[in-house]
């Protein structure tokens, strides 16, 4: 098992399905796609005190397979980060106090210290760096497909996937013939960034003669062709890590969700089983409502999440769920902006009423843990789901001493 904070990151990761599947895909890591987080062997790792404490076995593993110590202060305080342009490591403190220029920092900025070289490293010249790499590995002999391209629109790399007149695959076979004007492209070369390699695709792609004479069919630039270079291009923007998300901000986003969590103290509630039987049928529905309304942005309620989030949590479960339910593999987007998030909530909310006669709350935040209980005593037993005699289950409806 990992270190609590590299769990946490593989949490906010698994919890982006299709970009999860994506990138375990390129990496030729499926299997690990497959396990899933072991929930009971990360259980068995928490005290009573809720203190994640790892094995002399596992801390030893850890520490010889990456040459990282554990805790997070005892690790270096400067990151090797090779130059976009002469390639040689460049040490990058994570944090600069002074001016907030470190690598962890809001304003990341650091020249290169060869006097041959000095190119500007900061997140977008370092995500043209990325897209540089991905473009290297397309056009080896590995032949590793580009970020964004390797599932449809469902979210299924399915084996047509692979045959070039696929819309999607369009990136791919641009990105080829294109690859030499891609690496150059940029008027300093010190601070070429991602933008240079989008302006240079944009002018190739209005340019018909040369679509023409490199036999790229015109069609490719309809509305799916669009899409899948969007995509493509997604996985690159503000984002130099290897990964097809960001996961700074996964983990951000995650993080707000766990203190909602904290603040309800579900766990703790004497109605915590009925809580998420409750919760579970809630999800059924709204799986329901995704299948019915594919088109339409679909707003779960904080407990429809929490058991979305735990299913989630087993990659071929979820996948297995959601492609029998709809034929596609439900993707969870937590980036949505606001003022669409408002609208989408609000179809949501006048739609579950029409079709379960059930008023959706406006807010959506579940009921505080005293109201749930009172709720509950004012249903008769015979109305109830007969409760679990798990062990586990029965210990958690014990309040705290």
């Amino acid at each position: 098992m990992p270190p609590l904070d590299v769990l946490m990151v593989w949490h906010a990761f698994i919890l982006n399905p299709r970009c999860f599947l994506e990138d375990c895909y390129r990496a030729g890591k499926i299997d690990f796609w497959r396990t899933g987080l072991p929930w009971m062997i990360i259980d068995a790792l928490i005290d009573n005190n809720f203190s994640y404490n790892l094995p002399h076995t596992a801390i030893n593993s850890w520490q010889a397979n990456t040459n990282m110590s554990v805790e997070n202060l005892d690790c270096p305080d400067t990151i090797p980060i090779h130059c976009p342009k002469c390639k040689n490591p460049v040490p990058i403190p994570m944090t600069n106090p002074r001016d907030d220029t470190g690598y962890a920092d809001s304003k990341f900025s650091q020249a290169c210290p060869n006097r041959n070289c000095q190119a500007v490293l900061n997140i977008d010249t370092l995500s043209r760096a990325k897209f540089i790499e991905c473009l290297d590995r397309l056009t080896s002999s590995a032949g590793t497909l580009l970020p964004g391209t390797v599932l449809d629109r469902d979210g299924k790399p399915n084996p047509e996937v692979m045959l070039p007149d696929k819309t999607w695959m369009f990136p791919n076979e641009m990105c080829k013939y294109l690859q030499t004007s891609l690496r150059t492209c940029g008027s300093d070369p010190r601070t070429a960034d991602l933008n240079d390699i989008k302006l240079e695709m944009n002018k190739s792609l209005k340019n018909r003669k040369f679509l023409k004479s490199r036999r790229i069919p015109y069609r490719y630039l309809d509305r799916e062709g669009k899409i899948s270079f969007r995509r493509m291009m997604s996985r690159f923007w503000s984002n130099p890590s290897p990964f097809a998300i960001h996961l700074v901000g996964a983990v951000i986003r995650q993080g707000s969700f766990v203190e909602k969590m904290a603040e309800i103290d579900w766990l703790h509630s004497p109605a915590i089983v009925d809580t998420i039987e409750a919760a579970t049928r809630k999800f059924e529905r709204f799986m329901d409502m995704i299948k019915n309304h594919p088109s339409q942005c679909v707003v779960p309620t904080l407990n429809v999440d929490l058991i979305w989030h735990t299913l989630m949590g087993n990659p071929v479960n979820y996948w297995k769920y959601t492609v029998g339910l709809t034929e596609k593999f439900i993707g969870h987007d937590d980036k949505i902006d606001e003022a669409r998030l408002g609208e989408a909530y609000a179809w949501t909310c006048e739609k579950y009423e029409k079709l379960h006669m059930l008023v959706l709350r406006s807010n959506p935040l579940p009921l505080p843990i005293h109201y749930e209980t009172l709720l509950l005593l004012k249903t008769p037993s015979s109305a109830r789901r007969p409760r679990s005699q798990n062990p586990r289950l029965r210990a958690l409806r014990r309040p705290n001493p």
